[in-house]
């Protein structure tokens, strides 16, 4: 297995939990189950993504992954809404595993294979993950137990992994930069429509039935270093976007951009190297309007 010490886990219990969190998140946690797995994003009251969180439900209890440098974002900006509702947010992280191997890898030991994309299995204390991930067979692993540590290449082979798929992440650089959308979390099924209101939704939804979304994520390979999030992203002299997430491979790397449609044909560069762009298909249709 190899250990993802970049991603932390929050625990949210209670009587109110998943209440609370359908009036926070973007997508119905009345769709999570032990046996299926949530993807949702926490936004500001003006719409703007906060953090992405992939949710799973274990032993009664809501887990929310994410990137170990969006805690200290995320657990205040949750208590902030809590007020009288009986639950409980904690950060678990240093007592929880997340590592992630392939099918074989997992088979090898004993351990389940769920089958559908988000699909979870339980054993024991152990969550199994299928990835929703439509370009690469990879599985997620929660335990108990302490972290492992692991080695930089296992981590970029992860975020690497990530971006072929076309999944995004929200990190320090690029927090409330982005409106759900502009993030394909709507292609992604991590936006519902009509689950009623949660902080965000009005700005979210607008968006949505107006069709004014002008900017969208897609996928790029560059012939340089892998540039940091939140990289301007330059055509025709003009800002024309920016970087989301980026991982090297090799002497090139992939990265995530949101490019606004009007430079959608325009030749993109990156403004801190002037390394041209080339796009890349993802493995999932882009709406180009809402």
């Amino acid at each position: 297995m190899h250990p993802l010490t970049h991603f932390s886990l929050i625990r949210i219990t209670g009587a109110d939990a998943r209440t609370f969190l359908q009036g926070q998140l973007s997508n119905d946690l009345m769709t999570l189950t032990p046996s299926q797995s949530l993807l949702a994003s926490c936004n500001s009251a003006q719409g703007r993504v906060q953090a992405i969180l992939h949710l799973v439900e274990a032993n009664g209890d809501i887990l929310a992954l994410l990137p170990k440098s969006m805690l200290s974002f995320v657990i205040p900006r949750l208590q902030k809404y809590i007020l009288r509702a009986k639950a409980r947010i904690e950060d678990i992280g240093e007592s929880m595993r997340v590592e992630w191997g392939t099918a074989n890898e997992l088979i090898s030991q004993g351990i389940p294979t769920p089958q559908r994309l988000g699909e979870c299995l339980q054993q024991d204390e152990r969550t199994v993950i299928r990835w929703p991930d439509r370009h690469n067979e990879r599985y997620l692993v929660i335990e108990s137990g302490a972290p492992r540590s692991a080695e930089e290449p296992t981590e970029v082979r992860w975020t690497l992994a990530d971006i072929q798929a076309g999944l995004p992440q929200v990190l320090p650089d690029t927090h409330e930069e982005f409106v759900a959308q502009m993030l394909n979390l709507d292609a992604l099924g991590a936006i519902s429509f009509n689950k009623g209101c949660y902080t965000g939704q009005e700005i979210i939804a607008r968006a949505h039935f107006r069709g004014t979304v002008k900017r969208r994520m897609f996928r790029f390979t560059a012939p340089c270093q892998a540039p940091t999030p939140g990289t301007k992203i330059m055509a025709n002299g003009e800002i024309a976007g920016e970087v989301v997430m980026a991982a090297q491979d090799g002497e090139e790397c992939e990265l995530l951009a949101v490019i606004s449609l009007a430079f959608s044909e325009a030749v993109l560069s990156l403004a801190t190297t002037g390394s041209i762009l080339k796009a890349v298909p993802l493995p999932y249709t882009v709406p180009t309007q809402s």
